[in-house]
């Protein structure tokens, strides 16, 4: 079977979830201690979900792909005008 190329929406959907994911799961990462037996399960889902989210992104840095999330990504002229400054 073809797989069909994902859209641009559709890629971007998925990054936001992914983003989300990767949030909450830094989040629980923070409340457990490093002895836990939770603690290396956690860890190894957010470095699942970091190479998924590079996947989609091409290998962008994670921080920069965070820091433009809001607006770049949901409007890519963001990125030109950023770029031409």
């Amino acid at each position: 079977m073809e797989r069909q190329e994902l859209t641009y929406v559709e890629k971007l959907q998925s990054v936001h979830v992914l983003m989300e994911t990767r949030q909450m799961l830094q989040s629980k990462l923070n409340e457990l201690e490093p002895a836990n037996e939770t603690f290396e399960v956690v860890k190894d889902d957010l470095r699942k979900i970091e190479q998924e989210i590079k996947a989609y992104t091409g290998d962008l840095p994670i921080d920069e792909i965070d820091q433009s999330m809001s607006h770049s990504l949901f409007n890519p002229a963001v990125i030109e005008e950023s770029d031409e400054r």
